[in-house]
């Protein structure tokens, strides 16, 4: 299955804050065999959120992920955005419209009005596309859900990384993700020449095995190759990048090659 990621904030996209939702949920769906098919951080503006989601859902993704932009305040727009995606109006979600009269009713209760504690904002929580299923996890309600929908499924789940980690693992990887993937075989490789040298190999490594992935990585004084796929198939994608690079290293081109690149890392250093 494809899944698409759409992370909002302005907060992000000016550098006041670094995302790590998108990591997150990148990881946990490749953990059960799915794959993201795309990433992308949009400010708080109800037309660019619609315009990502609608594009999603015209794709070949079957899940789209949207984080943030969930709260009280004005720029708080997330919602709004989606609802506009999938042509559907916004309406209060039960579980969530619930909760919120339930903080309403202790406020009064502590003799504060809730004009002064700001209650239409919260009420503004409550608010989902038409259809929304409340998302309810260990942390009680909070403002996540689940927007069923014959071109794909949406989620939408709160900013705040401890929040939405909460809600993705006990609500969303248990009814979306798991059991429904293909298992993933990894293998790793490093090699200490520059990526150009090996670059044609994996490039005819990749053609011989087309429905596994592999990855070039260059690090501080090696490389490290990622093969990733179908078990099979991935191993012997692996073996035979082993079985060049050990030829490679014997070989009087590569003993000089490596000969010149320790110096250049030794002058670096």
């Amino acid at each position: 299955m494809l899944v698409s990621i759409v992370i909002v904030g302005d907060e992000i996209l000016a550098g006041h804050v670094q995302d790590a939702n998108s990591h997150f949920i990148a990881t946990r769906v490749t953990t059960h065999g799915h794959r993201v098919a795309r990433v992308v951080v949009v400010p708080d503006e109800p037309g660019i959120i619609a315009d990502e989601i609608a594009r999603d859902m015209a794709s070949d993704a079957r899940l789209v992920v949207v984080c943030g932009g969930l709260g009280p305040t004005h720029d708080d727009r997330t919602m709004e955005g989606v609802a506009a995606a999938m042509g559907r109006p916004l309406a209060p979600c039960a579980p969530l419209a619930a909760r919120i009269e339930e903080i309403a009713m202790h406020v009064r209760g502590i003799g504060v009005s809730g004009d002064r504690f700001g209650m239409e904002g919260l009420r503004k929580m409550a608010l989902a596309p038409e259809g929304a299923e409340a998302l309810v996890c260990s942390m009680g309600v909070i403002p996540a859900v689940a927007v069923p929908d014959e071109r794909a499924d949406v989620v939408i789940l709160p900013g705040p990384p401890r929040e939405m980690q909460t809600v993705f693992l006990e609500c969303v990887e248990p009814r979306f993700l798991e059991g429904t993937g293909e298992p993933i075989w990894r293998e790793e490789i490093t090699h200490p020449f520059v990526e150009s040298v090996v670059a044609a190999m994996l490039g005819d490594v990749q053609e011989r095995y087309p429905q596994i992935a592999i990855g070039s990585y260059p690090q501080a004084d090696h490389v490290l190759i990622r093969v990733s796929g179908p078990e099979a198939e991935t191993q012997a994608a692996a073996a035979a990048i082993r079985e060049h690079l050990d030829e490679l290293r014997r070989s009087e081109e590569g003993r000089r090659m490596l000969s010149f690149l320790e110096q250049r890392r030794r002058r670096r250093d």
